[in-house]
């Protein structure tokens, strides 16, 4: 592995042209931090989240941490710019937050005599050999939660079985999404008595939370959106924005007062999109633009960090996306909570079981990059049926309220292990 850290280095500098973020502190992802704190945080729980989604995931039980135990101090680790910003910009100075090392002895070692945790807290499919063995050995608790566990990433892991199955079984426990998670996790080495089923925390959307963010938007955009048909196409990738920009333009040759709003799923992008030929045609906002939004505002260009879910409650149809293009999908279920129709591509496998079963019951509709025009148009054009669009809203909010008690399950897997 330490023969490794200068190819990591060297691709983290390589990320760095677009995304400055992957430049900053890379000592810090080597394990060294200067001089030592003056003192160290008690009963300190740590919890690393990869990215954005793994923070948004865990976030409902960092703030029942933070309610609930306020005796405990907490640090927050993330691998990607992305998951920092989002660390810094939910939790701000409530937590500790800083960058996970590479997976070697002497970076790992390095790391935990500086933070010294009492638990460590891993999210979803993040199994780091140095890192598990090192606390395990300290007496330190690790736990993974909201565990899964792909075919195949599971073929993967077991080439290395040697490596990974004693790094599973120094788990203190396991929480894994869904019965096929774990019994590829057993499989793999994990003890069948650690190991328990609990749900995905991601069906876990707070909607207070969300209805009170979307309280704070509605001053700004809520008048330049009356009686406007409002498409959301959330968490974009490359060669999806066109596609949809396209839909739109077929949308507002049809219904003139039609709005986008336009969210990739990395928002550094939005100067790359804003450069696109189709873009030329139309009148665009950006969310971070210090202005109110005007009726004459043809695409909302959402180009910040977690604003998503309080904005979804302005749209009457939500594409979401990473789907039409094999990235995986994302997660639809803020889309769900507002009891919105939801259109995917055929690209899902991150999230196969939800997109599956929401589909069955008539939450979401599933589209090709041929048929997202039509599809937009039956749901939210001038001759559409808007009942049917109501009804497959309606399907979605409950296949999402049907999702309760995973964060208890979680909790209770999480408090355990707690000092």
């Amino acid at each position: 592995m330490r023969l490794l850290v200068p190819l990591f280095l060297a691709r983290l500098w390589w990320r760095g042209r677009n995304q400055t973020g992957y430049r900053a502190h890379l000592w810090r992802r080597l394990g060294w931090y200067g001089t030592a704190p003056a003192s160290r945080p008690p009963k300190l729980i740590w919890i690393h989240a990869v990215s954005v989604g793994e923070t948004l995931a865990i976030a409902p039980l960092i703030e029942r941490l933070l309610g609930d135990r306020d005796d405990l101090s907490l640090l927050i680790t993330s691998t990607t710019p992305t998951g920092a910003a989002q660390v810094r910009q939910r939790f701000g100075e409530r937590v500790f937050s800083d960058w996970i090392p590479f997976d070697t002895p002497g970076a790992v070692r390095r790391f935990l005599t500086h933070w010294q945790p009492r638990v460590g807290v891993f999210v979803e499919t993040e199994i780091w050999p140095n890192m598990v063995a090192q606390a395990h050995a300290k007496a330190i608790a690790v736990v993974l939660l909201n565990a899964r566990l792909s075919k195949r990433s599971a073929r993967g892991y077991a080439r290395v079985s040697s490596v990974i199955r004693p790094t599973l079984a120094s788990f203190s426990v396991i929480a894994a999404q869904e019965r096929a998670d774990a019994r590829r996790l057993v499989a793999l080495g994990a003890r069948p008595d650690q190991v328990v089923v609990t749900g995905n925390l991601k069906f876990a959307v707070d909607p207070l939370a969300l209805r009170a963010a979307y309280q704070a938007e509605h001053q700004r955009l809520g008048g330049a959106l009356q009686d406007r048909p409002v498409w959301l196409a959330a968490s974009t990738h490359p060669g999806e924005e066109e596609a949809v920009l396209n839909a739109f333009l077929a949308l507002k040759g049809v219904s003139p007062n039609a709005l986008l709003m336009l969210a990739p799923r990395h928002p550094e992008r939005a100067d790359s999109i804003l450069a696109l030929p189709v873009m030329q045609a139309l009148q665009v906002i950006r969310h971070s633009e210090q202005r109110d939004m005007q009726g004459s505002d043809d695409v909302l260009l959402i180009d910040t960090l977690g604003s998503l879910g309080a904005l979804t409650g302005f749209a009457d149809l939500v594409f979401v996306g990473g789907s039409l293009v094999p990235h995986g999908g994302h997660n639809p279920l803020e889309a769900a909570v507002w009891q919105l129709p939801i259109l995917t591509g055929s690209y899902t496998f991150n999230f196969a079981t939800m997109y599956r079963d929401l589909v069955r019951c008539g939450g979401a509709r599933q589209v090709e990059l041929q048929t997202l025009t039509d599809a937009v148009m039956g749901l939210i054009g001038p001759d559409s049926d808007r009942s049917q669009a109501s009804e497959i809203g309606a399907r979605a909010g409950v296949f999402q309220s049907a999702q309760s008690g995973v964060i208890e399950a979680q909790w209770a897997v999480l408090s355990a292990h707690l000092p």
